[in-house]
Parts: structure tokens; sequence; C-alpha cells
């Protein structure tokens, strides 16, 4: 399906099922149309039920970088504005879908919003499966600087790919001198059923806590009434729609926020004194996730002209065997071979079958219960930051949290 950019918004007139609409494309492909409606809701349309009766192009707005101070007392704390469902909203008077106003966004909507000083930062915006490491680059870089002269920040970011964002910004931050908190929302801040507002509410109590550490808040459950904590590196949208979306793997959410208060419910690190950012990104790596008709073409495709491989194996981290003599070859090559699990929650180990021991012979090496993405972003910043000899140890050291000792999986039991 292609979307409409911002820099280009349709606005379309038409019938469907006998009534007439107004709204702002948002994408089409050759069966169907998807577009936001006049009243926020959205609607996918069949092409061959939909009669267009007006089609317009409309301009969309500049995309530069924007700052300024809003008012508030209070700590002060920077929100910087990506992209995504949470920072877009459609104009109705133009159809033009644009960044938020902070002032107009905020105030009336944030219950807290007088509570403290925010400096607003509008970045140009990108979708949520348009981030590329560049972008997670500049966010890191606009996160810096507003850590320099506030308490915490605030990144609203669209959530499909938000826990990516948030295992490259982890890693990248070797010292923070307070939190650094993603927030997004399923529902955009036009829908009267968006989860935008009480996100940021709860984001930013967050972000003026003693928190050092780069994490995700966004809603515990379908309600409005109490927002999570979770550990970015430690994160999973286990679903595409619903507002309780985001889920800890392996652990509890590290806080919670509800009816104005903050509990913390796990240990965590506290912020530093400095900030140091090592915004250096390796591209050279690859994610390659098994299943049973892979060939032996495309894993070699796939593994080309990389210094690291993450594999997401079955069960306790294993490929097929006909793919053995292939990474061993690779090794030999220079090429490092790293194994998750493809389950959502447990570890690899890779000692009890033999396939497991096989792989290890050959040059694979496990990486306990990492999640597989992570492995990935880790994996692009230890080979652009550390000497070969050094790579391997530091994808089995845990660096931000994302290697965890004892699991808490389903109901509770510890493992």
């Amino acid at each position: 399906m292609v979307r409409s950019k911002h820099n280009s918004v349709t606005r379309l007139k038409f019938t469907y099922k006998g009534s007439e609409f107004e709204g702002v494309l948002i994408a089409e492909d050759r069966d169907t149309y998807l577009v936001k409606l006049s009243n926020g809701y959205n609607l996918t349309i069949p092409r061959d039920s939909i009669n267009i009766l007006d089609r317009n192009e409309l301009s969309g707005p500049e995309q530069s970088e924007s700052e300024r101070i809003l008012s508030g007392k209070g700590k002060k704390i920077t929100l910087i504005g990506s992209g995504g469902t949470i920072a877009s909203r459609v104009d109705y008077s133009t159809g033009a879908v644009k960044p938020v106003d902070g002032t107009e966004f905020l105030r009336g909507n944030i219950s807290n919003f007088e509570h403290f000083e925010l400096e607003l930062k509008i970045l140009p915006p990108v979708f949520s499966e348009d981030m590329t490491a560049l972008n997670w680059q500049t966010i890191a870089r606009s996160v810096h600087a507003g850590l320099k002269d506030s308490e915490g920040v605030v990144v609203m970011h669209g959530t499909d790919t938000m826990a990516y964002t948030a295992s490259a910004l982890a890693f990248m931050f070797e010292k923070q001198s307070g939190p650094i908190i993603l927030t997004g929302s399923q529902r955009s801040s036009d829908r009267p059923s968006s989860d935008a507002f009480l996100n940021i509410e709860g984001s930013l109590e967050f972000a003026s806590t003693d928190l050092g550490e780069v994490c995700i808040a966004m809603h515990k459950g379908l309600s409005d009434t109490t927002i999570n904590l979770l550990r970015g590196v430690r994160t999973r949208k286990m679903h595409s729609s619903r507002r309780d979306a985001f889920k800890s793997i392996g652990g509890p959410e590290l806080a919670e926020y509800s009816k104005g208060g903050i509990k913390f419910k796990e240990s965590y690190k506290e912020r530093d004194d400095s900030n140091e950012l090592r915004d250096k990104l390796e591209s050279r790596v690859s994610l390659i996730y098994f299943n049973p008709i892979l060939t032996n073409e495309d894993f070699e495709t796939l593994a080309f002209n990389k210094r690291a491989v993450v594999l997401a194996g079955t069960g306790l981290g294993h490929v097929s065997n006909r793919f053995v003599p292939t990474i061993r070859q690779l090794s030999k090559s220079g090429i490092k071979f790293y194994m998750t699990t493809q389950c959502i929650y447990g570890s690899v180990n890779m000692n009890v079958y033999s396939t497991g021991r096989e792989l290890i012979s050959a040059g694979v090496i496990p990486l306990g219960n990492m999640l597989s993405e992570v492995a990935l972003v880790k994996s692009m910043f230890v080979f652009a930051n550390y000497d070969p000899d050094e790579v391997d140890r530091k994808m089995k050291e845990n660096l931000r949290g994302e290697i965890m000792d004892r699991e808490v999986p389903f109901g509770g039991e510890t493992t």
C-alpha cells in the first residue's frame, strides 16, 4: 500500500454505500483506499465500491525543525516530536496532515501541562516504518541537546518501530543526566478515543524522576487509567491496534503512573551527572528469521558483505543443519553470527541438542534471552564503537539491561 506523505496531501470527496463523505487520503493500492474522515476515524474502502466526486492535491507543511518554550512552571522537560500518529493531526480546514502545534496540542488536553516548563522541538516528521539509523542518530543528537538544560526528555514517536528506536538510544547513550522517555499513540490526537494525551501526561511525570534509562511509556490497559513505564531494551509491540500493545518481555514493568502519582515496581539505573553520546552505528548487519523453506541462496544473500548477522532461531536457538556448512564458511571469512530465539519468552540454550552444538562449532555465539531486534540494534552499536577483538565479549555483556538473569513470564512464575 502506498502512503500519502506529509509534503503531499490528497483530499477526497466521494460516495460510498449511498452516503457522501470527505476526508484525507492516507494510503491506496490497487484494491483499496484508506481515508481519514472529517470525524477523525479511518475508513478502508474497496476500489470497486467508491465513487470519487472530487480529488484535490494539497501542499503539506514545511519539514523543518522548530523550537519554542511553552508556558508552565516547575521542572523543565524537553518534548521532541519525531513523527508518527502521536505527533500529527489532520487540519480539516485544508486537509493537510501536519505536525502538532505544541500550545494547541498540549494546553487543554494534558492535565499536568502547567506543572512543567516545556521546551518543544519538532523534527522533520517520519512515519514509523520509514525510520532508519540516520533518523535514530538525529533523534539522539536532539535528545542530547535537550538533556543539557532540562530534567528529562520525552520523544513522541510512531509506535510500529518505537522499540527499535528506544534500543538504539539506550545503546548510544553511555551516560544520561535524565530520563529519556519514548511515547506514542495507537489513535491520533484528533480522534475522540485517542490515547495520546494520557500517554504524554504519564511520560512527562516519568521524565521528571531520577531515572537514568531509556524507556517506553504507553497504556497499561484499554481504559484511560494507568500508564506503564517499560525498559526500552526489553519491550515489544505485541498488538497492532490495542492501547495496551506494548509489553515488557521477561519481567514486569519498571513503574506505573495512575491518578497523578508514580509507583516504581522494579530497581532501575539512576541518572548520571553528565551525558555521553556515542552515535556511531554500523549499517552492515542483518537479522535472519529462520523458517523451514529458507534456502542457502537466500541465507547467503542476507549475510552477504555483513559484519554481523543475528539469527532468530527456533526454540532454544536452532536453524536447520543444512546451514551449518554455510555458517562455518562465512564465519571463516570474518562474518560474526549471533543466536537469539523467535520465541517471545525464554532463552537460547544451544548445548541441549546436537544441532545447537554443531552451530556453536561453526561459529555461532548464543545471546541468552536478548530480544532479536534488540540484538540487531546492539550489533550496530557494538561493531561501530569497539575493536574487532572486543565485539563478541560486548555482544554477550549486559550493557543496558537487555539480558536478564531470570525471567518472569506469563503468570509471574520466576524461571
